[in-house]
């Protein structure tokens, strides 16, 4: 059951059933065999269902491909806003996994002790992902309004939209039909290449709203929604790990079980109707639903035997120190327990701690370089060495003080030990 849950069966399919297609910005893409198959699929039952409308059998194959790059690529600049700000925040991408799930950024992140750091860090780094829809739609957005005016509408005298940014808005909305009342017109009456630049410019539009409202609303892990909902309530609000990890398993377990049945449902109707191969793989989020319920198993064994911190989503659930006191006063001590903190993240939260997002050895201030650190973000072999040079001297520094600090105490130690006679000759002499 363990080799279930989603980070399992993503390191799986990254591992033995990927391959790597390209690089992009220094980072390997990797493809799983799974979504060639997959394509495949769709793209045979499309040939199947041939026929049942008069449009030539090699645009509908090409609307469906259109419609795969786009969603991928979509998810690709997705995880490419992950994977830039870990590096924007020190860390690096490692890979990128396109699956049939969506996709996942394997990134590492600057070691640190400070718990604070860790959750602002990671916030940040999973906001990055939903906020380039931002960027995105708008982006597509210029586009339809070029292919407004460029391949216009078939009815010139009553036209369903009077200017670009009506068809805008109603490509906006996720559930409803989009552009389909302007391209379906356009194939029936043979303008075939106005029909498929209408529709996949509305198909992208829908895509980065609807992958918006579904990573940020629908809190089941490990979907962004469920990290920013626990990054948030343990650095903004000092919510105890614990309790936390509680709450996500009261939003994560619905959520998987509304997964499931929906699954079920579209998968039954499939049958009945006919179509039985299109509902299994439109019934994907089945999976996704059993794999988050393993996911949240996993969570609550972990929090049954205090060790959560050991959870990538809960590192500072065990802080690295401990605050005691003694007849001497405060006294900092290496924290050895090997399990959580009782106590929650005591911080004082800044807006301003969450909206800078540079790191410590970044020099550079450009929002560009944050979105695409490979073309706005890099710097020079000088800078480089300047920063080296710098990191050292400070190191140096703090060693010196610390060997300085040591020999006060061994010194004090010394004097502690020693007897009242000492004391006399050392004064005599």
């Amino acid at each position: 059951m363990r080799g279930m849950g989603f980070s399992a069966q993503g390191q799986q399919q990254s591992d033995q059933c990927s391959m790597t297609v390209c690089t992009i910005c220094r980072a390997p893409i990797r493809l799983s065999y799974f979504v060639i198959l997959m394509v495949g699929y769709q793209l045979t039952q499309v040939a199947l269902r041939h026929g049942q409308t008069s449009l030539p059998l090699w645009w509908e194959l090409m609307q469906q491909v259109l419609e795969f790059t786009i969603l991928y690529a979509t998810v690709l600049c997705h995880e490419f806003g992950h994977g830039n700000m870990a590096r924007r925040l020190g860390g690096e991408i490692d890979h990128i996994l396109l699956w049939i799930f969506g996709g996942i950024c394997f990134s590492t992140r600057q070691p640190t002790h400070d718990n604070r750091k860790i959750l602002r860090d990671e916030f940040l780094i999973v906001a990055a992902g939903p906020m380039t829809h931002f960027f995105q739609a708008p982006a597509w957005g210029l586009v339809l309004c070029a292919v407004f005016f460029v391949c216009p509408q078939l009815d010139n005298t009553r036209p369903f939209f009077e200017h670009p940014g009506e068809a805008f808005l109603a490509a906006l909305l996720p559930w409803g039909s989009g552009l389909a009342q302007v391209w379906m017109p356009l194939a029936f009456a043979g303008q075939w290449g106005s029909a498929l630049l209408w529709s996949t410019v509305g198909v992208a539009i829908q895509l980065n709203v609807a992958l918006f409202l579904f990573n940020v609303f629908f809190p089941m892990y490990p979907a962004d929604g469920s990290k920013l909902l626990v990054t948030s309530l343990m650095f903004c609000c000092g919510v105890p790990a614990r309790r936390a990890a509680c709450i996500l398993l009261c939003v994560t377990i619905p959520c998987g079980i509304l997964f499931i049945g929906y699954s079920l449902m579209a998968l039954s109707r499939g049958l009945s109707a006919g179509y039985g191969g299109t509902a299994a793989v439109n019934s994907i989020s089945g999976f996704m639903g059993v794999m988050s319920l393993v996911e949240a198993y996993k969570i609550w064994e972990l929090r049954k035997a205090r060790r959560l911190h050991t959870h990538p989503l809960f590192q500072a659930a065990r802080s690295w120190n401990r605050t005691e006191r003694d007849v001497f006063g405060n006294v900092h001590r290496i924290n050895v327990s090997d399990f959580d903190d009782d106590d929650p993240l005591h911080s004082n939260f800044r807006c301003k701690d969450l909206l800078c997002c540079r790191s410590e050895e970044s020099s550079d201030r450009s929002c560009l370089s944050c979105c695409c650190p490979c073309l706005f973000g890099q710097r020079d072999a000088g800078q480089d060495l300047v920063s080296t040079r710098a990191s050292t001297a400070a190191t140096e520094e703090i060693r010196a003080r610390r060997m300085q600090i040591l020999a006060q105490v061994d010194m004090q130690a010394s004097d502690r030990q020693r007897t009242v006679r000492d004391l006399v000759d050392s004064r005599a002499a």
